[in-house]
């Protein structure tokens, strides 16, 4: 998980220097709350906007990141795995959870991403006159950040389904009882 961690760590550096920069720019109160067309129709306080930001980004980093590294800690019957007896066996048990708990993180990551790009939009939306979100823009992210959440799951399924070294049309492994 280095990688997602240097991640991690560049998105935390990008949030500081957005806050930092753009702060004092917005109006207060700003538009923080948009119809399907990009129209304001919701504002709030910067601070508000911002310790919402903040602990929004914080939450869900650490609901990720928890449940990440919980994975090591609970009992077999309680991951749900293609394969499990196979992928957390003694010999491949670290190997398989690491590789869980990286897909996790960098769904993580692209959670982050959404929510960082999408605080762009309005950011821009407040900064630019008459305050409408580039509802284009948003939808295009929307989109993206679906795909990436949902491609998190499909990859640990076909990667977990087939068991390297088994011949066939069929890898699965009939689960022990």
């Amino acid at each position: 998980m280095r990688g997602v961690s240097a991640a991690f760590l560049l998105l935390v550096a990008v949030v500081i220097a957005q806050i930092a920069h753009y702060y004092a720019k917005l109006p207060d109160p700003m538009a923080s709350h948009f119809g399907f067309d990009g129209s304001p129709n919701g504002w709030s306080s910067r601070g508000a906007f911002f310790a919402i930001y903040l602990g929004a980004l914080l939450l869900t980093a650490g609901a990720l990141f928890a449940l990440a590294g919980l994975l090591t800690r609970m009992p077999d019957r309680a991951i749900n795995l293609p394969n499990r007896d196979h992928w957390l066996s003694a010999e491949r048990r670290v190997e398989s959870l690491g590789y869980v708990q990286g897909a996790i993180g960098w769904c993580a990551i692209g959670v982050l991403l959404f929510m960082l790009l999408g605080t762009q939009l309005v950011i821009r939306a407040n900064l630019a006159g008459g305050g409408r979100l580039e509802s284009g823009k948003f939808w295009w992210l929307l989109g993206l950040f679906a795909f990436w959440v949902i491609l998190t799951p499909v990859r640990v399924y076909l990667r977990m389904s087939r068991v390297p070294g088994l011949q066939g049309s069929s890898q699965r492994i009939a689960p022990s009882s």
